[in-house]
């Protein structure tokens, strides 16, 4: 299962890829996590072995690992390079399930990062603003958002080159791994 949420190095960032990233990052947050007994034996040394198809791979960076299971690659059998010499040597399997970003999940996730940006803006036009004129600056805030939000989907569907929400992870990643551990 490949996740769709994570952008490539290649992918352009901008306004809207902003609230997909802040997601990305609040699920790698959560991987980190999940995975502190492992991130701190990597403070020892960063040092990994991971198994594919029968071989091993290694040592790379539990970094790495990480971002192979960001992509919904699993279980991963690894070993850390301390452990390698013990006899029988201690794998663990790691898996961790990407969260499941569909288009409507990300839609969802889209519409509701701006209304809160919107409701968060509008209060603080409000307390800035006098009591005198409140009403407004407020309707003015709303109006000038709401025709910069229309132009800007006028503008990203014009442009050929703007960012999609169906990212697809980078075809990098396989070889980029094999290529590394050799």
């Amino acid at each position: 299962m490949n996740t769709q949420l994570h952008l490539g190095i290649d992918e352009a960032r901008s306004i809207f890829t902003f609230p997909l990233t802040i997601l990305a990052w609040l699920e790698t947050t959560a991987l980190k996590m999940e995975m502190a007994t492992y991130i701190k034996r990597s403070r020892e040394t960063d040092a990994w072995y991971l198994s594919r198809d029968d071989q091993a791979y290694g040592p790379v960076p539990f970094d790495k690992i990480i971002r192979m299971l960001l992509r919904g690659e699993g279980p991963i059998p690894i070993l850390h390079q301390s452990d390698a010499e013990l006899d029988p040597a201690p794998w663990h399997k790691i898996s961790y399930r990407a969260w499941p970003v569909n288009t409507a999940v990300r839609v969802g996730w889209l519409v509701g990062f701006w209304l809160l940006a919107v409701a968060v803006g509008f209060v603080v036009v409000s307390l800035v603003c006098p009591v005198s004129v409140r009403t407004i600056a407020g309707t003015a805030y709303l109006a000038v958002v709401g025709v910069a939000g229309v132009w800007l989907c006028i503008q990203a569907r014009r442009t050929p080159t703007s960012p999609q929400l169906d990212l697809e992870p980078t075809a990098d990643g396989e070889q980029g791994i094999e290529a590394n551990m050799e």
